[in-house]
């Protein structure tokens, strides 16, 4: 794979050598400088504040609206009122904070000959940028966080053709650099030290990126190709082989280790979406007790209901259906402490980069769309993805549990939303019908699976158009449901030309305009 950014191995570790390293000469001179870092205090903070600080933290709220898994009745920022705003990307550009760790970590690293923490470094920053540009679209990328080393606060911004393929470069080097690294990989709180994790890791994000490009017209990788060759060969390209591999970073009970919205006020402006709701409700899908609380109005009792909010509703929408009584808020694993003192849990929601489902579901859809030929069939993928996310969200409930009383019955346990085999025979999960209809259960499968990581659910409807229900209603300050996230202002008063450059080849800077992906 070549990439105009970064073209192959050699390349990567020549442009790390003569680029980077000597910009660094200057600030390890002193060995007992406190600019002297050592990997593993540069690479705890860097997975704290990209997992846990911002990605966990923005997937609860902002993701899970766009995503369509909640309403909210804001009429700001990312809500279901798509009001028109320039502060709502701020969120994920902040990630550039993090990026900085991440390219510190590489760059001493690569100075040590530690190929494996060199490894991580690339791994954690191609998830950041991938995030970003499937968020933004063209951005900053070969001449980003660079400012330390060259002066260069002002970095050009990349096609987002060109970043997709320097990530997946930089992801194969990563998977190879970990095949014959032998440095331990200290301080690891995302995957525990694990070679083998990472380089799972690596390889089910490259498959993200390319199933995602997988509709672009003359693209300068062969899709099938790329993914055939990672999935006839798990000991070059290992995979994750259940949740127990995935990476997800555990929260703890220690303060500020907690799940980030933990000390966040009452979260009762998140509601049921019923984009999410009627998919479940007609997939007899158990999981509605683990995606919303009860309603309030049947909160406790022995049949409790489940109220759902159409995006979109407006200001009105506290009155919806009878009002708040009648309307679920989110999960009961994300509930935070104030308002729901005796429930809330600091380790139930574990903040996931990415599944294991959702890489099974991504080698569901490449077998039933003809792109590979190598592996399982599609209807193991796709029943492997669905069964090991039924398992994961109840493992999380039973968490949840673990800290309430044994005589409170109101939140789901999870044999109360491990289905029976007749879920599995119905025919809108069974893997039955024309081709068309089995990309769609993958493909709603997969949302339901996505519900962790909200922006990756909105990328996959930007993709597929699955949920179909996802549409905007009678409030919405814009013509169709978003297909990105604005700059934040301040790149309009410090970045100014390249700003107007990017605007200008990628399209307005609006909700509407389209990745390179899905034009």
């Amino acid at each position: 794979m070549k990439s105009k950014i970064l073209i192959g191995s050699m390349a990567i570790g020549l442009l790390f050598s003569a680029s980077c390293t000597k910009h660094f000469d200057t600030i390890n001179e002193n060995p007992n400088s406190p600019q002297q870092v050592q990997n593993e205090q540069l690479l705890l903070p860097a997975i704290i504040k990209s997992s846990v600080s911002n990605y966990a933290y923005v997937s609860q709220f902002g993701a899970s609206v766009v995503g369509d898994y909640y309403a909210n009745q804001y009429n700001s920022g990312f809500n279901d009122a798509w009001t028109a705003s320039q502060t709502e990307g701020g969120f994920l550009w902040n990630f550039f904070d993090q990026l900085k760790d991440a390219e510190n970590l590489r760059v001493l690293a690569h100075q040590k000959g530690d190929k494996n923490n060199e490894a991580v470094a690339l791994i954690l920053r191609s998830w950041m940028f991938q995030v970003m540009t499937d968020n933004f679209g063209d951005m900053p990328y070969s001449q980003a966080v660079q400012g330390k080393t060259t002066g260069n606060f002002a970095p050009v911004y990349d096609k987002q053709e060109d970043i997709y393929y320097a990530l997946m470069d930089s992801l194969k080097v990563a998977n190879t650099l970990l095949s014959t690294g032998t440095d331990p990989i200290n301080a690891d709180i995302l995957m525990n030290g694990s070679i083998l994790g990472w380089r799972q890791f690596a390889n089910g994000l490259r498959l993200r990126l390319l199933m995602r490009m997988s509709s672009v017209s003359g693209a300068k990788v062969n899709v099938g190709t790329e993914i055939n060759a990672i999935a006839s060969d798990p000991t070059t390209y290992p995979l994750f082989a259940s949740n127990a591999d995935q990476a997800a970073l555990q929260f703890t009970s220690e303060l500020n280790n907690e799940f980030p919205a933990y000390h966040n006020n009452p979260i009762g402006d998140y509601h049921l979406s019923t984009t999410l709701k009627t998919n479940l409700v007609n997939l007899n899908d158990p999981r509605i007790a683990f995606f919303a609380m009860p309603t309030p109005a049947s909160y406790g009792t022995a049949t409790p209901k489940f109220g759902d909010v159409p995006n979109c509703y407006g200001t009105g929408e506290s009155n919806y259906n009878g009002g708040t009584n009648f309307q679920s808020q989110q999960s009961p694993i994300l509930m935070p402490y104030l308002g729901y003192p005796l429930y809330a849990s600091k380790t139930a929601a574990q903040g996931i980069l990415l599944s294991y489902a959702e890489v099974q579901f991504i080698l569901a859809e490449a077998k039933e769309r003809g792109l590979i030929t190598a592996g399982s069939d599609a209807a193991t993928y796709y029943l492997n993805g669905i069964k090991d996310q039924f398992a994961y969200d109840g493992s999380r409930l039973d968490v949840l549990n673990q800290g309430i009383a044994a005589t409170d019955h109101n939140f789901a346990k999870s044999a109360d939303i491990i289905p029976s085999a007749a879920y599995y025979a119905q025919p809108g999960v069974a893997y039955t019908g024309s081709s068309d209809q089995k990309l769609y259960k993958i493909r709603i499968q997969k949302w339901f699976a996505l519900f962790y990581t909200g922006f990756e659910g909105w990328s996959e409807w930007r993709r597929t158009g699955v949920p179909k229900e996802t549409v905007i209603g009678p409030a919405s300050a814009i013509a169709a449901w978003p297909r990105r996230t604005r700059y934040p202002l301040g790149e309009q008063t410090v970045n100014t030309a390249n700003y107007n450059a990017a605007v200008k080849v990628q399209g307005a800077d609006d909700l509407l305009t389209r990745m390179w992906w899905n034009k």
